[in-house]
Formats: structure tokens, C-alpha cells, sequence
């Protein structure tokens, strides 16, 4: 299945490739590390600041921020 990983600030950047994954909690744990790189090269905290995981169904599966 196909997961993208939408970043939502104060605007949004959709996500327009996506990966592949067998399941949803390995999006999950992506979305995760995704969140981690950003943290290590953003230089100011941003709380608004998000990764948004949404299944090609359209469904949203996780919303990980990325400054907790």
C-alpha cells in the first residue's frame, strides 16, 4: 500500500510520490524518523511544525509532530 507524508507548518506540502509499505505501522515508524531528520536540521522550534501520513485511500493514519 501507498503511504505519503504530508508536512503541515504554516502551510501545507503535499506529498505527491509517496512509498510503498506492507503496513500502516511502517508508515508509522517512517513518519517517525522523517520527524527526527527534521529536528536535526531545523534550526528554530517551530510547534506547528507536523508530519501528516495519509494511505492512498485517503485516509489519515498518523499525525506525527515533529517539535513535541
Amino acid at each position: 500500500m501507498r503511504f505519503f507524508f504530508n508536512v503541515q507548518d504554516r502551510l501545507k506540502i503535499q506529498d505527491e510520490v509517496g512509498r510503498e509499505f506492507s503496513v500502516a505501522s511502517e508508515a508509522v515508524v517512517f513518519a517517525k524518523h522523517l520527524a527526527a531528520d527534521i529536528r536535526c536540521l531545523e534550526t528554530a522550534v517551530r510547534p506547528t511544525l507536523a508530519i501528516e501520513v495519509v494511505a492512498e485511500t485517503a485516509e489519515r493514519i498518523h499525525r506525527e509532530r515533529v517539535f513535541a
